[in-house]
């Protein structure tokens, strides 16, 4: 409900009084709701960035938002809670990404410190033959990140297709790191084996965790960006 007028509050409803302004409201199907922007820009009072850069690369993936777009929803409530969390959020969307928690492996690297790696980068062996599309990159140390969830391990195809992938990857000297759900809900330990893999490697830096890292999940599970 726009502000002042109070907020639904039924069996089931979870209602809202918000101040809100016409660019902020479109109509679907006949249904007023809030436009993409606004409704990103208010989940930042309960997603951490990495989930919020998550939702804004599918926004920009799948052609409904743009970065810039984005930009101007947070310019126009200069006052909202969670700003800061959205001005961080907006400067590491990637609309390369293929999927929540690719974004959020992205996004957990970036605000540790470690070097910015390529999103969905293309790797061809020396004939020019395409090999794959990995994850994330580090190509300056030829570090790479998968993301697997469950079925890479429950599909005996995928899993033997995994398998020669890797080995593939590897015979070009590329060293590929698996991770799954459960390394990102341990995000600081994630980030020390990674930087101790791009040391060995050649990376001199340390990780410098931002204040918007975050933190560790329970293992029970609950709701995510995802």
């Amino acid at each position: 409900m726009p502000a002042p007028l109070r907020a639904v509050r039924r069996r089931g409803i979870r209602g809202h009084s918000l101040i809100i302004v016409s660019d902020d409201v479109m109509e679907l199907d006949g249904v007023r709701i809030t436009t993409p922007e606004r409704t990103w820009c208010d989940l930042a009072e309960y997603l951490t960035v990495p989930e919020l850069v998550a939702a804004g690369d599918w926004l920009l993936r799948s052609g409904t938002s743009s970065a810039a777009r984005l930009a101007a929803a947070i310019e126009r409530h200069p006052g909202r809670r969670g700003r800061g969390k959205l001005v961080v959020a907006v400067e590491l969307l990637d609309a390369a990404s293929e999927s929540p928690k690719e974004s959020e492996l992205r996004a957990i690297v970036i605000l540790a410190g470690l070097p910015r790696p390529e999103a969905n980068a293309v790797i061809l062996d020396e004939r020019g033959r395409f090999i794959a599309r990995v994850d994330l990159l580090f190509r300056k140390f030829g570090e790479v990140l998968e993301y697997h969830g469950d079925q890479h391990r429950t599909d005996r195809k995928q899993w033997r297709r995994d398998r020669t992938r890797e080995a593939e990857l590897e015979s070009l000297s590329l060293h590929v790191m698996e991770i799954t759900d459960a390394d990102l809900r341990r995000p600081r330990e994630l980030v020390t084996r990674i930087a101790r893999n791009l040391r060995r490697r050649g990376w001199s830096g340390t990780p410098a965790f931002s204040t918007h890292f975050p933190p560790d999940r329970a293992d029970t599970h609950r709701p995510t960006a995802s």
